[in-house]
């Protein structure tokens, strides 16, 4: 099915299909926005990227459909519907929500890098990839909880760079989180987000299965995410004096779900080969009610109890 086959309430119904296919976390905390038209906007933002995404992921496409799509997302920006069943939604909603093309190129730089390369050579390669892979798409939605109706439009209360810049920290340190914590999987699966500079210093193979002798490199790893946490989720308060009591709550659902997971590992001594590190139902609603009180009390939090096993 393609663009030119579906009109664009059908091409929603299409982007809330594909956003709520694995509940991931992020659709589970959009199902909050008060706004309809804020959550479509997020289901049509939202499957435009994983559609592209989930295509490298399976590779079902390379540069040159890497390529295309830019030119897509481009067109889209101009009023034209890309070519994917999502694309009138995504057209829709960048004629009425005042964002940019920046976030889309970002992730299609990592998209590249995923074509061409094999896992990261040093840290830093792996910082300069996050700005694709999980910046990009955590500025998206922390601009949505920063949109303010203009008539049929929606505008940002802040420039998009400031609002980038606020939710980067935090961004990278949850998706090393979510590195730590999905890595026995992740291995077994041929997937490596690991440095290699850094597996070289503690002498890990990746051909040998995830067990106790990762222990110091695992440590190594989360408690250096441990050191930048706070910083991170306090330079987010940059952004959050326009925003309402709802869309703080939101804000900080999206980074504390990774915060409890990082104190788990952490209680556990970085096993995170044995399955224990998993929060448990109680953990979660503790954390929801914790959040709840802090931000927006008596607000029903119900649909975000079960457990996170799917971020993107």
């Amino acid at each position: 099915m393609s663009a030119d086959t579906i009109d664009v309430q059908e091409s929603f119904r299409l982007s809330r299909d594909m956003a709520r296919a694995r509940m991931p976390h992020l659709y589970r905390v959009a199902r909050l926005f008060p706004e309809q038209d804020r959550f479509d906007a997020f289901c049509a933002l939202y499957a435009s990227m994983r559609w592209v995404d989930d295509r490298v992921d399976e590779k079902q496409t390379d540069l040159g459909g890497l390529d295309a799509w830019e030119r897509e997302i481009d067109t889209a920006f101009s009023g034209g519907a890309p070519a994917s069943p999502f694309g009138p939604a995504l057209a829709d909603t960048l004629s009425r929500f005042s964002l940019k093309p920046e976030p889309w190129h970002r992730l299609l730089s990592a998209m590249r890098y995923d074509l061409q390369h094999d896992g990261f050579a040093t840290y830093e390669g792996f910082i300069r990839y996050a700005e694709g892979a999980t910046v990009a798409p955590a500025a998206l939605f922390a601009s949505l909880l920063l949109m303010r109706p203009d008539g049929r439009t929606w505008r940002l209360a802040l420039p998009y760079e400031e609002v980038r810049d606020a939710v980067r920290a935090a961004a990278v340190a949850c998706y090393e989180v979510h590195i730590l914590r999905d890595a026995r999987e992740d291995l077994s699966a041929g997937r490596n987000y690991f440095p290699q500079d850094e597996l070289d210093t503690y002498h890990l193979d990746l051909s040998e299965p995830l067990t106790d002798a990762w222990r110091s490199y695992l440590r190594a790893y989360g408690m250096r995410v441990r050191g930048s946490w706070q910083p991170a989720v306090a330079h987010m308060a940059a952004i959050e004096p326009p925003m309402t009591d709802r869309e703080r709550l939101m804000l900080h659902l999206l980074v504390e779900f990774y915060g409890e997971s990082l104190q788990k590992i952490i209680r556990l001594r970085f096993d995170v080969w044995s399955d224990q590190h998993w929060p448990e139902l109680h953990e979660i609603t503790d954390l929801l009610e914790r959040l709840s009180h802090q931000y927006e009390p008596g607000v029903d939090l119900g649909s975000l109890a079960g457990r996170i096993i799917e971020d993107v």
